[in-house]
């Protein structure tokens, strides 16, 4: 590519950024015009209305991320075939949160006007603690994902500009904070719909591409054979994903994702049944086109280009190898819109948690803050995690995927039993909860971090645990209480 070609790529790229950043600005200022209400649901769940079909786009474009554009195909390069068997489980992702949480999440939430998530834990559970350590919980662990994008955002803008990784933070961060900081749900809902589509038609685009270059599937594989002939077996090129491996995998990837605040916080927002149907249908197709689309590429590049050694810059280098100018615009639109639209999301539920249920439970801050002056505390405080999160990605600890998932895992071992028993175990109580959260918590630490477990996803192992000593603590509760007023 010519340093013309390369000017008009990054000139094209800005644009439709920029579009990007207006559009929804544009409809925030108009939106406040006819501002009524309640600030904090305005901001943070769009009212309750939003329908089908922008909630199951919404939903792919939130659960895509940095790892999903960029680290996934790159392990999928390094892998073979076997890492897009367990990936492609991530289809079910929209169906499985959405049919097993919306309906009744989204009932008993409207009832008690919950916020956010932990606003539900507090009052299922009648404990502020439970619903504070849940919090601090859940601002580490989405803080480790966010600077996952950040870094993921910063090394895209890198390749594709020539800049310095930190000036990429700083790019990353004023983008962060016209999409979301200013504008809350509306604007996040409005951004993801139009990066939504970008990141499907980049995908198709991108597939399409690959095969015309490669002269078919049959030229992929045969080279993929002649490389390593494990690039083709389901257990990867290693010889590492096991059964016991996929199936724990999917556990996080699948299942687990019900016990994920970000997606979690989708089944409080919908308008109504009609709406709910659409989005796990249209959701269904749209996760599958992408999430099996950019893994599937990242082992077609390898059967046409064996010398990249940049795992998380697979699909920059191949785009820019094979794509036209125009093209590698909106391709590499695609992972920047992922990792928006993902930051969008997790930013919202930070911002709600450390506003909604830390600072506006203190009284000190609630009786000095005067309703028209809470939308510019919310912005004060959203910059100050803009900074902070600017802080912790300046030295990139390793691949996004890994940081990504170990975020994954932390929040499921977090809430998944905490909100899935709170809505259909009548016993589920506090102490069962408390004891869940910590033993959970505790144990996916020590996992993954000191004692590593690699035979199967450690989540798993936290999950099970967690959900014994949630049913048992419940239980014995239970048992005390009956007694106590028999």
């Amino acid at each position: 590519m010519t340093s013309i070609d390369n000017i008009k790529v990054i000139l094209l790229f800005s644009l439709i950024f920029s579009t990007i950043i207006f559009i929804p600005i544009i409809a925030n200022l108009m939106s406040k015009r006819k501002a009524n209400g309640n600030f904090f649901e305005k901001y943070y769940l769009a009212d309750r209305n939003v329908s089908g079909i922008v909630l199951a786009i919404t939903l792919m474009s939130t659960y895509g991320s940095a790892s999903t554009f960029l680290s996934g195909p790159g392990i999928a390069y390094k892998l073979g075939f076997g890492w897009v068997l367990l990936a492609v489980i991530q289809v079910t992702a929209g169906y499985f949160v959405l049919l097993v949480l919306a309906r009744k999440f989204k009932s008993v939430t409207s009832k008690i006007k919950s916020i956010t998530i932990t606003d539900y834990l507090k009052h299922r559970y009648n404990s502020k603690y439970l619903s504070y350590i849940s919090t601090i919980a859940m601002i580490l662990f989405l803080l480790a994902a966010m600077s996952g994008q950040w870094i993921g955002g910063a090394k895209l803008l890198s390749a594709l500009t020539g800049i310095s990784y930190h000036y990429g933070i700083v790019i990353i961060s004023i983008l962060i904070l016209f999409c979301v900081v200013l504008g809350g749900m509306k604007s996040v809902l409005i951004t993801d719909m139009i990066q939504g589509i970008i990141m499907i038609f980049a995908t198709l685009v991108l597939f399409v591409s690959i095969l015309k270059y490669a002269g078919g599937l049959d030229n992929i594989v045969n080279s993929l054979y002649n490389q390593n002939p494990n690039f083709l077996s389901p257990y990867g090129s290693t010889g590492t994903l096991t059964s016991l491996y996929v199936s724990s995998f999917w556990v996080l990837v699948g299942v687990g994702l019900v016990g994920l605040p970000q997606i979690a916080i989708n089944s409080m927002i919908y308008k109504n049944n009609r709406s709910l149907k659409q989005s796990i249908i249209v959701g269904s197709i749209v996760i599958f086109i992408v999430m099996f689309g950019v893994h599937f590429i990242g082992v077609m590049s390898r059967g046409i280009f064996s010398d990249i050694t940049d795992y998380d810059s697979v699909v920059p280098i191949v785009s820019m190898r094979i794509l036209p100018w125009y093209l590698i615009s909106i391709v590499l639109a695609a992972p920047m819109a992922a990792i928006i639209t993902t930051v969008n999301t997790q930013f919202l539920i930070i911002s709600s948690a450390l506003v909604k249920d830390t600072l506006f439970n203190l009284s000190v801050v609630k009786n000095k803050i005067k309703t028209n002056k809470i939308p510019m505390f919310v912005y004060i405080v959203n910059v100050l995690i803009i900074l902070f999160v600017v802080l912790i990605s300046l030295n990139p600890p390793g691949l996004i995927v890994e940081i990504n998932l170990f975020a994954f895992g932390g929040l499921e071992a977090t809430f998944l039993w905490p909100i899935l028993l709170g809505l259909y175990w009548k016993k589920a109580e506090k102490y069962g909860a408390y004891s869940s959260i910590i033993i959970g918590i505790t144990s996916y630490i020590i996992f993954k971090k000191i004692y590593k477990v690699t035979l199967v996803e450690p989540v798993v192992l936290s999950l099970i645990l967690s959900l014994i000593a949630f049913v048992i603590i419940s239980n014995i509760m239970s048992s005390k209480y009956f007694i106590k007023n028999k």
